[in-house]
């Protein structure tokens, strides 16, 4: 008996080994790819199509470009490695817990929802850029009106922008994430119109967590959220209909 359990934990770490390197693999070439042909025109495009009139980038350390190089080149990679890790982590749950016993997801589900996923997060990304360069706007007059100026660190101007723009791609899944979870029996339709009201609350915590301490820049997150909520709930009572009737 303990052959067998050593043999079987000594299986399954081979079994992790070999997929944490698949994963090291994917975000390792795909950083490299970035890092080399992509991070330089991504900054200078986002620089140019964000940055306030009138406002100006500066460096405020002498490595601050090629940190800020990494980090982007870095982000790609996961996001290449994510497919891939979400696939193990189906499986996982799949086959070693009861979590998932009701999800069935076949291949031609799996690339419907790949590619909704994609759609949504990609315009979810152009809402943001629209966003981001009225906001941004905003922020400068505001300031100047103040007798401010404007110096943005390069550093933190791509790091703020890049992580709205996540935000909003993200947010923008919330109808393919919300209509998995109902049509999988994960989670309950009338659960979600119950608590309605503390999912708006929670969305400007939210809000408040991940952005500038002010009600502006909260209500730009919290607003979306609340608006692909309910997108979210008549998708699920046209998609799921019969479901959702059969439950009440």
């Amino acid at each position: 008996m303990a052959d067998f359990t050593a043999s079987e934990a000594a299986e399954i770490l081979v079994a992790l080994r070999i997929r944490l390197i698949k994963i090291i693999a994917i975000v390792a070439v795909v950083w490299a790819i970035f890092f080399v042909l992509f991070a330089d025109p991504i900054i200078t495009q986002i620089i140019e199509d964000l940055l306030p009139k009138g406002a100006e980038i500066i460096y405020t350390r002498p490595l601050e470009g090629m940190i800020l190089k990494l980090k982007i080149s870095l982000i790609f990679g996961f996001a290449a490695a994510l497919p891939y890790t979400i696939i193990l982590a189906y499986r996982a749950l799949k086959d070693r817990t009861g979590i998932l016993d009701n999800v069935d997801v076949k291949k031609g589900t799996a690339f419907r929802y790949a590619i909704t996923s994609v759609i949504l997060f990609s315009s979810g990304i152009v809402y943001g850029y629209y966003i981001l360069r009225f906001f941004l706007q905003y922020l400068y007059q505001m300031a100047a009106s103040q007798g401010v100026l404007a110096y943005y660190s390069i550093a933190e101007f791509i790091n703020f922008a890049v992580l709205m723009l996540t935000i909003f791609g993200i947010i923008f899944q919330m109808p393919l994430i919300m209509t998995f979870l109902v049509g999988n029996g994960l989670v309950e339709y009338g659960t979600l119109k119950y608590y309605r009201r503390h999912l708006y609350v929670g969305f400007f915590v939210l809000g408040a967590t991940i952005t500038p301490p002010d009600v502006f820049t909260q209500a730009i997150i919290a607003f979306p959220m609340i608006i692909f909520f309910e997108v979210s709930l008549i998708v699920i009572r046209i998609i799921h209909r019969s479901k959702i009737s059969k439950s009440y």
